[in-house]
């Protein structure tokens, strides 16, 4: 097969899967928020709950980043902010019901685009591409 063929068709496979992802930012009313910010929030999510000094350790970023970063979070509603009872200086970050979801929109993306495969494919055929996808991924 010729590899311009083949480029092609993959392409027209990540054509859907993006085509899903925009669909569920769409969806989702994401403006603001940019694909890096969804490592941080999966952090939160992942937590339950943080520091803007745990932030900033983890990922290795200046405090006025991270601040910045969660003011912007605050404005588009993902987290809430508490002070800390045992210490009032400490600010304890958690994610709001929307944070939530959207510490998971790699999982909505991609049942997005599994839907549209599932729709277009026979079971003979998911089961081949399974195959396939199995193969590449142990690359």
């Amino acid at each position: 097969m010729e590899k311009e063929i083949f480029r092609e068709s993959f392409n027209a496979f990540l054509k859907l899967y993006f085509d899903s992802c925009k669909e569920v930012y769409e969806e989702l009313d994401l403006k603001g928020l940019k694909e890096r910010h969804f490592k941080y929030l999966k952090e939160i999510d992942k937590n339950g709950s943080v520091t803007m000094s745990e932030l900033a350790d983890t990922f290795e970023l200046s405090k006025p980043t991270v601040a910045e970063m969660l003011k912007k979070f605050e404005d588009t509603g993902v987290i809430k902010r508490q002070r800390c009872d045992d210490d009032a200086r400490v600010i304890n970050i958690t994610l709001t019901e929307r944070g939530k979801i959207l510490a998971k929109t790699n999982r909505l993306e991609s049942d997005r685009a599994i839907d549209k495969i599932f729709a277009l494919l026979s079971g003979e055929e998911l089961d081949e591409l399974k195959t396939l996808f199995d193969k590449i991924g142990k690359v």
